[in-house]
């Protein structure tokens, strides 16, 4: 139809050009989850939704959300972002450690803007409250902060608990005095056992005790949220977040926003068309947004109804056998 790339991504877990921030589905009138989110780690730990915990039903954007949620916290507030995307039964905390000090090393060894500072101002390095070193982990005398992480960082597959929760401790601790923060984002956190789930609570719940930014997102499907309902010590100290459909103004924006910035419009008719064929499912919304993208042939600039009914016979033909 047109010289420039479709402006839609239909694959699971994909972060579309242009993002449609919804509110949480059972508040009313609440602002976007981007802008909350923003908010509530610009506020730190005070902020009851510091910590989210975001379950839905499958392709209804709980990856895009929270893809979204991390690049506004590392663009806006200079935070390090860590997102994981967790695998069945593994021990999720040891990676997302060694992920999170290579990211400190990546964002904060850079010499600091102020005239004659060190990639660690002295200031820093002093305030910041090192403990002894363990057995095992050898004192750094005269090393910077994220050179004593790296000694610190819990070794091995089986780490205990309070290796784990001492490094997290001393990396919010670091972040803190550079007046920023950490964000663990733990994409279909299901998949994890019901142990690894209960030290992610466990290690939210501690580390705002203690005042310290480092913030956690977990992602999942509605069992996710039933087993932290079923743990009411750790379910207090995460915000649950029901992501629902779009509504018909959000699937509108979906398919309008991004086309138009290429020029190209939708007739009223194929856009009430593909909105109602979505079913408020974004990723339904993307695919029906390329078929009919593609399918526009005879009016560049312009889908019309006939490329709208194309491509619901491409992505949807059930449907349109039931219907005729």
């Amino acid at each position: 139809m047109t010289n420039c790339p479709p402006p839609y991504r239909p694959f699971r877990g994909a972060a579309p050009p242009h993002f449609v921030d919804r509110a949480d589905f059972e508040e009313i009138g609440a602002a976007g989850i981007v802008a909350t989110s923003l908010a509530a780690c610009g506020a730190g730990p005070v902020d009851p939704r510091f910590h989210r915990l975001v379950v839905s039903a499958p392709a209804l954007g709980k990856t895009a959300l929270a893809r979204a949620v991390g690049r506004e916290v590392a663009g806006r507030l200079g935070w390090v972002v860590v997102f994981h995307r967790c695998r069945a039964k593994e021990r999720a905390l040891q990676d997302v450690a060694t992920e999170a000090l290579a990211g400190m090393q990546r964002l904060w060894s850079r010499p600091s803007e102020r005239p004659g500072a060190g990639p660690f101002p002295a200031a820093v390095a002093a305030a910041t409250p090192w403990p002894r070193p363990r057995p095992g982990h050898p004192a750094g005398r005269g090393l910077m902060p994220v050179q004593q992480l790296r000694r610190l960082l819990p070794a091995g597959r089986n780490a205990p608990w309070t290796d784990l929760r001492e490094f997290f401790a001393l990396a919010g601790s670091f972040a803190q005095h550079m007046s920023r923060g950490l964000m663990v984002v733990l994409d279909d956190a299901d998949r994890l056992g019901g142990a690894e789930v209960d030290c992610t609570g466990h290690l939210a719940r501690s580390l705002s005790r203690d005042g310290l930014p480092v913030a956690f997102w977990l992602t999942g499907g509605p069992q996710l949220g039933r087993r932290f309902a079923r743990a009411g010590h750790v379910s207090g100290s995460v915000w649950p977040t029901n992501l629902g459909p779009f509504d018909d103004s959000e699937g509108r924006e979906a398919l309008v926003v991004p086309a138009a910035d290429r020029g190209v419009e939708f007739d009223e008719e194929a856009l009430d068309l593909l909105c109602l064929a979505g079913c408020g499912l974004p990723l339904q919304v993307q695919r029906l947004g390329l078929a009919a993208w593609s399918a526009s042939t005879r009016r560049p600039g312009k889908v019309s109804l006939a490329d709208a009914e194309q491509a619901l016979k491409l992505v949807v033909p059930e449907t349109v056998a039931r219907a005729s």
